[in-house]
């Protein structure tokens, strides 16, 4: 199975996200120039494990079951994109993201021991973890300057809004299975983390 370990954001958040996506649909932007993930599935993933043979999944919660971080507050606020640059030099948006501010360097050291734990297990490092919610992939690149125009100046607009604060005491071990309508997500296990 095609599986991942994340925080699911609250109902909350997920709404506000779905907002702020809005406003970005509401740029007139070339058909199927930009997919929006579905914000009631939105989360933070913390590692993605990719093929998962089913002998594994035990080995995995066995894993998760003994991570000693603590329940923390996640503030998400401010828009950005990737590839990262100053407005005035973006030419090659990819993605358009949320940020995470207080609560980042706790979502970080839980990412660092589930890391530890994953690679005990076989799993590969990852070569740098990004607290951030993705909103939207960019499928084909913008036709036209005034198209990038508009979403950079909708991204500065939106650069420091407060989306929304949450308390994580969760971390899950979801499985993912693809379908043309978009990915579907199923819990495997729940990691309550103790205080």
């Amino acid at each position: 199975m095609r599986a991942f370990i994340a925080v699911d954001l609250s109902e909350e958040i997920r709404a506000k996200i779905a907002g702020i996506q809005q406003e970005f649909a509401g740029l007139g932007l070339t058909q199927g120039a930009v997919k929006f993930v579905d914000a009631k599935q939105t989360h933070q993933t913390v590692k993605f494990l990719g093929e998962v043979p089913d002998d594994d999944v035990e080995l995995i919660k066995s894993a998760l079951a003994g991570i000693s971080q603590k329940p923390f507050e996640l503030e998400l606020r401010g828009v950005g994109f990737f590839p990262a640059a100053s407005l005035d030099k973006a030419r090659n948006i990819r993605v358009i993201w949320v940020g995470m501010e207080r609560g980042a360097e706790k979502l970080k050291a839980l990412q660092e021991e589930v890391e530890s734990e994953m690679h005990a297990l076989g799993f590969p490092l990852e070569k740098r973890f990004s607290a951030h919610v993705t909103l939207c992939r960019v499928k084909k690149p913008f036709r036209s300057k005034n198209e990038l125009r508009r979403v950079l100046k909708k991204i500065e607009e939106l650069r420091d809004v407060e989306v929304e604060k949450m308390l994580v005491e969760e971390l899950k071990l979801k499985k993912s299975t693809l379908t043309p309508k978009g990915p579907i997500y199923e819990d495997m296990y729940v990691k309550k983390l103790e205080a």
